[in-house]
């Protein structure tokens, strides 16, 4: 294998070594050595803590915008993905100064507790990180009625649906979701879509993109090009390619 055959990245998500309901997953990217890599990162609705080999640790605030992140060659990052339900109760405090923030991860958390965190996401030991406040049923709700497409010939989602839903205000909602999430209910529903397609297109890789929209819950094809462009930089089909360029044969889950 010569050297353009070799990955240049590689990237594995895998359950936390224990309960951890705040959590989506644990992740781990390795950097091969000799060139730095650039990661596109797409918005997914969740927060990450990121904590680097050198004891780094660091919290990347929810974003409905794309960012490109060069990683050093011969790095090992290592995260824990926060549920987008659930990250202002797993950090006790509102979201909404997060969005696409950057921060080291004792401006979140009490220093001992971010300390404790970011050992144990680099290590692989069950992370501590409980609920510090409760989680909100109302946000759930709202989630579920924007995170769902609508079938065919039925109206999109909308907020006036999710604050039905959750049984509030439009306005409220907006505050509501702004604490717990750090987004607004359009915003999540942008991002929601997004990672719905991407889900459709890496399960079904034959699926015409006319189809790939309809499922969805694009309004039509040219409103998933713009969209994914939005989101993404790059129109669909170039999205797709990239990611399967990119996309080897991680360990299984759990794996050391």
């Amino acid at each position: 294998m010569n050297e353009t055959d070799t990955p240049r990245s590689a990237y594995r998500e895998f359950p936390p070594a224990g309960p951890v309901p705040a959590a989506v997953c644990a992740w781990e990217q390795a950097i091969a050595p000799g060139r730095g890599y650039v990661q596109r990162v797409l918005p997914d609705g969740c927060a990450d803590v990121v904590v680097t080999a050198h004891g780094q640790a660091r919290l990347v605030g929810p974003t409905a915008e794309p960012a490109l992140v060069r990683l050093a060659p011969g790095g090992t990052v290592r995260g824990l993905r926060l549920r987008t339900a659930v990250i202002g109760a797993a950090l006790g405090c509102p979201v909404g100064p997060l969005r696409d923030a950057d921060v080291p991860l004792e401006d979140a958390l009490p220093s001992g507790a971010a300390r404790r965190l970011a050992e144990q996401v680099w290590c692989g030991d069950p992370p501590e990180l409980p609920l510090r406040r409760r989680a909100d049923g109302r946000v759930r709700a709202a989630l579920r009625a924007i995170g769902t497409p609508a079938g065919p010939g039925a109206p999109a989602p909308s907020v006036r649906g999710a604050a039905e839903a959750a049984g509030v205000s439009e306005r409220h909602l907006r505050r509501l979701l702004a604490d717990a999430t750090g987004l607004d209910p359009r915003a999540l529903q942008r991002v929601m879509r997004l990672q719905r397609f991407l889900a459709l297109a890496d399960a079904a890789p034959g699926l015409r993109a006319a189809d790939l929209a309809a499922q969805a819950g694009y309004a039509d094809q040219p409103h998933l090009t713009r969209e994914v462009r939005r989101m993404s930089g790059l129109t669909p089909a170039v999205l797709l390619r990239e990611r399967a360029a990119g996309r080897g044969a991680p360990p299984p889950p759990g794996a050391d």
